[in-house]
Protein backbone atom coordinates (compact mmCIF):
# COMPACT_ATOMS: atom_id res chain seq x y z
CA UNK A 1 0.00 0.00 0.00
CA UNK A 2 1.37 3.41 -0.98
CA UNK A 3 1.76 6.07 1.68
CA UNK A 4 2.00 9.79 1.03
CA UNK A 5 5.03 11.54 2.50
CA UNK A 6 5.86 15.23 2.37
CA UNK A 7 9.23 16.26 0.98
CA UNK A 8 10.81 16.80 4.40
CA UNK A 9 9.92 13.26 5.45
CA UNK A 10 11.38 11.86 2.22
CA UNK A 11 14.60 13.80 2.78
CA UNK A 12 14.86 12.47 6.34
CA UNK A 13 14.46 8.91 5.07
CA UNK A 14 17.29 9.47 2.58
CA UNK A 15 19.62 11.05 5.13
CA UNK A 16 18.91 8.41 7.76
CA UNK A 17 19.58 5.67 5.18
CA UNK A 18 22.83 7.36 4.17
CA UNK A 19 24.06 7.92 7.76
CA UNK A 20 23.89 11.66 7.10
CA UNK A 21 21.15 12.75 9.49
CA UNK A 22 23.44 12.31 12.50
CA UNK A 23 26.92 10.85 12.60
CA UNK A 24 27.03 7.12 13.23
CA UNK A 25 28.89 5.13 15.88
CA UNK A 26 28.71 1.99 13.72
CA UNK A 27 31.84 0.27 12.39
CA UNK A 28 33.37 1.31 9.09
CA UNK A 29 32.41 -2.05 7.61
CA UNK A 30 28.79 -1.61 8.66
CA UNK A 31 28.53 1.94 7.27
CA UNK A 32 30.19 0.93 4.01
CA UNK A 33 27.74 -1.97 3.69
CA UNK A 34 24.74 0.27 4.40
CA UNK A 35 25.66 2.85 1.75
CA UNK A 36 26.88 0.27 -0.81
CA UNK A 37 30.53 1.22 -0.87
CA UNK A 38 32.86 4.18 -0.86
CA UNK A 39 34.07 5.41 -4.23
CA UNK A 40 37.84 5.76 -4.34
CA UNK A 41 38.92 9.01 -5.96
CA UNK A 42 42.54 10.23 -6.15
CA UNK A 43 41.88 13.98 -6.41
CA UNK A 44 43.82 15.58 -3.53
CA UNK A 45 42.20 19.06 -3.49
CA UNK A 46 40.94 18.22 -0.02
CA UNK A 47 40.97 14.80 1.66
CA UNK A 48 40.18 12.06 -0.86
CA UNK A 49 36.53 11.27 -1.45
CA UNK A 50 36.49 7.99 0.50
CA UNK A 51 37.76 9.77 3.61
CA UNK A 52 35.37 12.69 3.17
CA UNK A 53 32.41 10.31 2.85
CA UNK A 54 33.24 8.65 6.15
CA UNK A 55 34.12 11.95 7.87
CA UNK A 56 30.57 13.11 7.12
CA UNK A 57 29.03 9.88 8.39
CA UNK A 58 31.12 8.39 11.22
CA UNK A 59 31.53 10.02 14.59
CA UNK A 60 35.15 10.85 15.52
CA UNK A 61 36.45 9.48 12.21
CA UNK A 62 40.11 9.78 11.22
CA UNK A 63 41.61 8.83 7.85
CA UNK A 64 43.83 6.25 9.51
CA UNK A 65 40.75 4.27 10.54
CA UNK A 66 39.85 3.54 6.90
CA UNK A 67 43.47 2.72 6.04
CA UNK A 68 43.58 0.22 8.90
CA UNK A 69 40.25 -1.33 7.91
CA UNK A 70 41.25 -1.58 4.23
CA UNK A 71 44.96 -2.36 4.34
CA UNK A 72 45.62 -4.05 7.70
CA UNK A 73 42.42 -5.68 8.92
CA UNK A 74 40.93 -6.07 5.39
CA UNK A 75 37.37 -5.72 6.68
CA UNK A 76 36.78 -3.63 3.56
CA UNK A 77 38.37 -4.32 0.16
CA UNK A 78 39.15 -2.15 -2.86
CA UNK A 79 37.59 -3.53 -6.04
CA UNK A 80 36.11 -2.39 -9.33
CA UNK A 81 32.39 -2.02 -8.72
CA UNK A 82 29.90 0.46 -10.15
CA UNK A 83 30.41 2.15 -13.50
CA UNK A 84 34.14 2.60 -14.14
CA UNK A 85 35.13 3.25 -10.56
CA UNK A 86 37.09 1.64 -7.77
CA UNK A 87 35.11 1.18 -4.55
CA UNK A 88 35.71 0.02 -1.01
CA UNK A 89 33.20 -2.74 -0.25
CA UNK A 90 32.89 -5.01 2.80
CA UNK A 91 35.10 -8.06 2.62
CA UNK A 92 32.09 -10.22 3.50
CA UNK A 93 30.29 -8.89 0.40
CA UNK A 94 33.26 -8.88 -1.98
CA UNK A 95 32.16 -11.96 -3.96
CA UNK A 96 28.62 -10.61 -4.26
CA UNK A 97 29.82 -7.30 -5.71
CA UNK A 98 32.23 -8.97 -8.12
CA UNK A 99 29.54 -11.34 -9.39
CA UNK A 100 26.89 -8.60 -9.68
CA UNK A 101 29.04 -5.97 -11.40
CA UNK A 102 31.09 -8.03 -13.87
CA UNK A 103 28.58 -7.33 -16.65
CA UNK A 104 28.53 -3.53 -16.13
CA UNK A 105 29.90 -1.67 -19.14
CA UNK A 106 33.06 0.28 -18.30
CA UNK A 107 35.25 2.08 -20.83
CA UNK A 108 32.95 0.82 -23.60
CA UNK A 109 32.79 -2.86 -22.55
CA UNK A 110 32.12 -5.12 -19.59
CA UNK A 111 34.75 -7.04 -17.65
CA UNK A 112 33.53 -10.23 -19.32
CA UNK A 113 33.79 -8.69 -22.80
CA UNK A 114 37.21 -7.17 -22.13
CA UNK A 115 38.56 -10.45 -20.79
CA UNK A 116 37.17 -12.44 -23.70
CA UNK A 117 38.65 -10.03 -26.26
CA UNK A 118 42.15 -10.38 -24.78
CA UNK A 119 42.02 -14.10 -24.10
CA UNK A 120 44.77 -16.21 -25.63
CA UNK A 121 46.86 -19.23 -24.62
CA UNK A 122 49.91 -16.97 -24.25
CA UNK A 123 48.16 -14.60 -21.84
CA UNK A 124 46.61 -17.47 -19.88
CA UNK A 125 50.02 -19.08 -19.47
CA UNK A 126 51.48 -15.70 -18.46
CA UNK A 127 48.74 -15.30 -15.83
CA UNK A 128 49.53 -18.67 -14.29
CA UNK A 129 53.26 -17.93 -14.27
CA UNK A 130 52.78 -14.44 -12.82
CA UNK A 131 50.54 -15.74 -10.01
CA UNK A 132 53.03 -18.49 -9.23
CA UNK A 133 55.94 -16.06 -9.02
CA UNK A 134 54.02 -13.46 -7.00
CA UNK A 135 53.06 -16.12 -4.45
CA UNK A 136 56.55 -15.70 -2.98
CA UNK A 137 56.02 -11.97 -2.29
CA UNK A 138 53.91 -9.77 -0.07
CA UNK A 139 52.47 -6.49 -1.30
CA UNK A 140 54.26 -4.79 -4.21
CA UNK A 141 53.61 -1.79 -6.44
CA UNK A 142 53.58 -2.37 -10.21
CA UNK A 143 57.14 -1.02 -10.45
CA UNK A 144 58.26 -3.27 -7.61
CA UNK A 145 56.69 -6.27 -9.31
CA UNK A 146 58.65 -5.72 -12.50
CA UNK A 147 61.84 -4.96 -10.57
CA UNK A 148 61.42 -8.24 -8.70
CA UNK A 149 60.77 -10.18 -11.92
CA UNK A 150 63.62 -8.55 -13.85
CA UNK A 151 61.32 -6.80 -16.31
CA UNK A 152 61.76 -3.17 -15.23
CA UNK A 153 63.40 -2.15 -18.53
CA UNK A 154 60.62 -3.70 -20.61
CA UNK A 155 57.90 -2.20 -18.40
CA UNK A 156 59.46 1.24 -18.73
CA UNK A 157 59.59 0.92 -22.51
CA UNK A 158 55.97 -0.18 -22.65
CA UNK A 159 54.50 2.25 -20.08
CA UNK A 160 56.77 5.30 -20.30
CA UNK A 161 57.81 5.23 -23.91
CA UNK A 162 54.62 3.63 -25.27
CA UNK A 163 56.64 1.16 -27.29
CA UNK A 164 54.11 -1.53 -28.26
CA UNK A 165 56.87 -3.94 -29.21
CA UNK A 166 57.28 -4.40 -25.43
CA UNK A 167 53.60 -5.21 -24.85
CA UNK A 168 54.48 -8.59 -23.41
CA UNK A 169 51.85 -11.24 -22.51
CA UNK A 170 52.88 -10.92 -18.86
CA UNK A 171 51.96 -7.22 -18.86
CA UNK A 172 48.54 -7.99 -20.33
CA UNK A 173 48.21 -10.78 -17.75
CA UNK A 174 48.92 -8.25 -14.98
CA UNK A 175 46.10 -5.95 -16.12
CA UNK A 176 43.74 -8.92 -16.41
CA UNK A 177 44.51 -10.04 -12.87
CA UNK A 178 43.87 -6.54 -11.55
CA UNK A 179 40.65 -6.20 -13.56
CA UNK A 180 39.15 -9.47 -12.32
CA UNK A 181 40.28 -8.97 -8.72
CA UNK A 182 42.92 -11.70 -8.49
CA UNK A 183 45.40 -8.91 -7.67
CA UNK A 184 43.96 -6.67 -4.98
CA UNK A 185 45.11 -3.41 -3.43
CA UNK A 186 46.56 -4.09 0.03
CA UNK A 187 48.00 -0.63 0.64
CA UNK A 188 48.96 2.67 -0.95
CA UNK A 189 52.30 4.44 -0.92
CA UNK A 190 52.59 7.97 0.49
CA UNK A 191 52.33 10.76 -2.04
CA UNK A 192 49.81 12.89 -3.87
CA UNK A 193 48.11 10.08 -5.75
CA UNK A 194 49.03 7.18 -3.44
CA UNK A 195 50.37 4.47 -5.71
CA UNK A 196 48.57 1.14 -5.11
CA UNK A 197 50.29 -1.87 -3.60
CA UNK A 198 49.06 -5.21 -4.97
CA UNK A 199 48.77 -8.64 -3.43
CA UNK A 200 47.33 -11.93 -4.62
CA UNK A 201 43.72 -12.39 -3.55
CA UNK A 202 44.52 -15.83 -2.15
CA UNK A 203 46.87 -14.29 0.40
CA UNK A 204 43.86 -12.48 1.90
CA UNK A 205 41.79 -15.66 2.00
CA UNK A 206 39.12 -14.32 -0.34
CA UNK A 207 37.00 -16.78 -2.34
CA UNK A 208 36.73 -16.76 -6.12
CA UNK A 209 33.68 -14.65 -7.11
CA UNK A 210 32.98 -17.00 -10.01
CA UNK A 211 32.40 -19.71 -7.44
CA UNK A 212 29.63 -17.77 -5.69
CA UNK A 213 26.57 -20.03 -5.78
CA UNK A 214 24.23 -17.03 -6.03
CA UNK A 215 24.86 -16.52 -9.76
CA UNK A 216 25.01 -13.24 -11.65
CA UNK A 217 21.26 -12.61 -12.07
CA UNK A 218 20.50 -13.12 -8.38
CA UNK A 219 23.60 -11.15 -7.37
CA UNK A 220 22.41 -8.17 -9.45
CA UNK A 221 19.00 -8.38 -7.81
CA UNK A 222 20.54 -8.42 -4.34
CA UNK A 223 22.78 -5.45 -5.07
CA UNK A 224 19.89 -3.46 -6.57
CA UNK A 225 17.86 -4.14 -3.42
CA UNK A 226 20.82 -3.03 -1.28
CA UNK A 227 21.14 0.15 -3.34
CA UNK A 228 17.45 0.99 -2.91
CA UNK A 229 17.88 0.53 0.85
CA UNK A 230 21.02 2.66 0.86
CA UNK A 231 19.04 5.66 -0.40
CA UNK A 232 15.64 4.86 1.09
CA UNK A 233 13.92 6.90 -1.62
CA UNK A 234 14.89 6.22 -5.22
CA UNK A 235 13.80 5.19 -8.72
CA UNK A 236 15.18 2.88 -11.44
CA UNK A 237 16.91 5.65 -13.40
CA UNK A 238 18.68 6.89 -10.27
CA UNK A 239 19.97 3.39 -9.43
CA UNK A 240 21.04 2.92 -13.05
CA UNK A 241 22.93 6.23 -12.99
CA UNK A 242 24.69 5.36 -9.75
CA UNK A 243 25.53 1.75 -10.60
CA UNK A 244 25.90 1.40 -14.34
CA UNK A 245 23.25 -1.34 -14.54
CA UNK A 246 20.91 -0.71 -17.47
CA UNK A 247 17.59 0.90 -16.54
CA UNK A 248 15.80 -1.71 -18.67
CA UNK A 249 17.32 -4.44 -16.50
CA UNK A 250 16.58 -2.66 -13.23
CA UNK A 251 12.93 -1.72 -13.87
CA UNK A 252 11.66 -5.34 -13.61
CA UNK A 253 13.56 -5.76 -10.33
CA UNK A 254 11.77 -2.68 -8.96
CA UNK A 255 8.45 -4.23 -9.95
CA UNK A 256 9.37 -7.51 -8.22
CA UNK A 257 10.49 -5.70 -5.06
CA UNK A 258 7.26 -3.67 -5.05
CA UNK A 259 5.11 -6.78 -5.49
CA UNK A 260 6.97 -8.41 -2.58
CA UNK A 261 6.42 -5.37 -0.36
CA UNK A 262 10.11 -4.45 -0.13
CA UNK A 263 9.42 -1.20 -1.97
CA UNK A 264 6.39 1.07 -1.84
CA UNK A 265 5.55 3.25 -4.84
CA UNK A 266 4.69 6.86 -4.01
CA UNK A 267 1.13 7.69 -5.13
CA UNK A 268 2.33 10.87 -6.83
CA UNK A 269 5.26 12.02 -8.93
CA UNK A 270 7.89 14.54 -7.90
CA UNK A 271 8.50 16.54 -11.03
CA UNK A 272 8.38 13.89 -13.73
CA UNK A 273 9.73 11.12 -11.55
CA UNK A 274 7.96 8.19 -9.96
CA UNK A 275 9.75 7.41 -6.70
CA UNK A 276 9.79 4.34 -4.49
CA UNK A 277 10.37 4.12 -0.74
CA UNK A 278 12.16 1.14 0.79
CA UNK A 279 9.68 -0.12 3.37
CA UNK A 280 12.31 -0.96 5.99
CA UNK A 281 13.71 2.56 5.76
CA UNK A 282 10.24 4.12 5.94
CA UNK A 283 10.55 3.86 9.74
CA UNK A 284 12.68 6.99 9.47
CA UNK A 285 9.52 8.89 8.49
CA UNK A 286 8.78 9.62 12.14
CA UNK A 287 12.13 11.17 13.05
CA UNK A 288 12.65 14.86 13.55
CA UNK A 289 15.15 16.51 11.25
CA UNK A 290 18.54 17.47 12.64
CA UNK A 291 18.40 21.19 11.91
CA UNK A 292 21.69 22.16 13.54
CA UNK A 293 24.43 19.84 12.37
CA UNK A 294 26.12 20.98 9.15
CA UNK A 295 27.90 18.50 6.90
CA UNK A 296 30.21 19.35 4.01
CA UNK A 297 29.65 16.84 1.21
CA UNK A 298 32.35 15.85 -1.30
CA UNK A 299 31.34 16.38 -4.97
CA UNK A 300 32.08 12.68 -5.54
CA UNK A 301 29.82 11.56 -2.68
CA UNK A 302 27.14 9.12 -3.79
CA UNK A 303 24.35 11.32 -2.46
CA UNK A 304 25.14 14.10 -4.96
CA UNK A 305 26.23 12.03 -7.96
CA UNK A 306 22.86 11.95 -9.74
CA UNK A 307 21.93 15.57 -10.28
CA UNK A 308 18.37 14.85 -11.48
CA UNK A 309 17.56 12.80 -8.35
CA UNK A 310 19.27 15.40 -6.12
CA UNK A 311 17.35 18.29 -7.64
CA UNK A 312 14.01 16.46 -7.50
CA UNK A 313 14.29 15.53 -3.81
CA UNK A 314 16.44 18.33 -2.41
CA UNK A 315 15.82 21.17 -4.86
CA UNK A 316 19.58 21.57 -5.17
CA UNK A 317 22.18 21.27 -7.88
CA UNK A 318 25.78 22.32 -8.52
CA UNK A 319 28.41 22.00 -11.23
CA UNK A 320 32.12 21.39 -11.20
CA UNK A 321 34.82 20.52 -13.71
CA UNK A 322 36.89 17.59 -12.50
CA UNK A 323 39.64 17.86 -15.11
CA UNK A 324 40.12 21.61 -15.17
CA UNK A 325 43.56 22.31 -13.71
CA UNK A 326 43.81 26.07 -13.29
CA UNK A 327 41.21 27.64 -11.09
CA UNK A 328 39.43 24.33 -10.57
CA UNK A 329 36.59 24.48 -8.06
CA UNK A 330 36.06 21.59 -5.67
CA UNK A 331 32.61 22.42 -4.27
CA UNK A 332 31.73 20.94 -0.91
CA UNK A 333 27.93 21.01 -0.73
CA UNK A 334 26.58 22.38 2.54
CA UNK A 335 23.95 20.08 4.05
CA UNK A 336 22.20 21.85 6.93
CA UNK A 337 19.63 19.63 8.61
CA UNK A 338 17.81 18.16 5.63
CA UNK A 339 18.46 21.04 3.21
CA UNK A 340 21.33 21.73 0.87
CA UNK A 341 21.88 25.46 1.26
CA UNK A 342 24.94 26.07 -0.96
CA UNK A 343 28.57 25.10 -1.29
CA UNK A 344 32.09 25.98 -0.22
CA UNK A 345 35.05 26.00 -2.60
CA UNK A 346 38.03 24.80 -0.53
CA UNK A 347 41.47 23.35 -0.91
CA UNK A 348 44.18 22.12 1.42
CA UNK A 349 47.69 23.48 0.85
CA UNK A 350 49.70 20.65 2.36
CA UNK A 351 53.06 22.37 1.95
CA UNK A 352 52.09 25.34 4.11
CA UNK A 353 49.55 23.58 6.30
CA UNK A 354 46.85 26.07 5.29
CA UNK A 355 43.22 25.13 4.74
CA UNK A 356 41.99 27.67 2.21
CA UNK A 357 38.35 28.65 1.77
CA UNK A 358 38.19 30.32 -1.63
CA UNK A 359 34.46 30.94 -1.78
CA UNK A 360 31.24 30.65 0.20
CA UNK A 361 28.17 30.42 -1.98
CA UNK A 362 24.84 30.28 -0.11
CA UNK A 363 21.80 29.71 -2.33
CA UNK A 364 19.13 29.47 0.38
CA UNK A 365 18.12 33.02 1.46
CA UNK A 366 16.46 31.60 4.59
CA UNK A 367 19.72 30.14 5.87
CA UNK A 368 21.67 32.37 8.25
CA UNK A 369 23.74 30.03 10.43
CA UNK A 370 27.16 31.53 9.64
CA UNK A 371 28.51 30.24 12.96
CA UNK A 372 27.46 26.71 12.04
CA UNK A 373 29.41 26.90 8.78
CA UNK A 374 32.40 28.38 10.62
CA UNK A 375 32.34 25.42 13.01
CA UNK A 376 32.09 22.94 10.13
CA UNK A 377 35.09 24.58 8.43
CA UNK A 378 37.10 24.37 11.66
CA UNK A 379 36.23 20.68 12.01
CA UNK A 380 37.21 19.99 8.40
CA UNK A 381 40.48 21.89 8.76
CA UNK A 382 41.26 19.89 11.91
CA UNK A 383 40.46 16.68 10.01
CA UNK A 384 43.18 17.71 7.53
CA UNK A 385 45.62 18.57 10.28
CA UNK A 386 45.72 22.19 9.08
CA UNK A 387 47.74 24.73 11.02
CA UNK A 388 45.76 27.71 9.78
CA UNK A 389 42.48 28.55 8.05
CA UNK A 390 42.65 31.18 5.33
CA UNK A 391 39.43 32.63 3.94
CA UNK A 392 39.76 34.54 0.68
CA UNK A 393 36.17 35.15 -0.26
Amino acid sequence: MSVAYDINVLRNIVLESQHLRVKSTDSIESIVSDICGLQYDPNPTVHLNQYMMLWCRKKDFSAEQLDIAAYQEFTVIETWAFRRNMFFVPRSEYSLYREATKGIVRWGESDEGWLAAGDSPEVRAAEDELKERLAAFGGLTAKEIWDALGLAYEWNKYRREHDQSYNLPVFRAFYRLVRIGDLLTCGRRPGTFREPVYILKEKLGLPDPSGDPVGEKQAVRRIVEKLTASFGVTDPVHISHISGFRTADIAPIFEELTAEGTLSRLPYKIGRKQFYVHTVKAAAAGIAEDSREIRLISPMDVIVRDKAWLEALFDYSFTFEYFKKKGMKWPLSILAGNRFVGYLDCRMDRKTGKFIVKERNIFDPAFSDKQGIDAAIRDLAAFHGAKEIVEKG
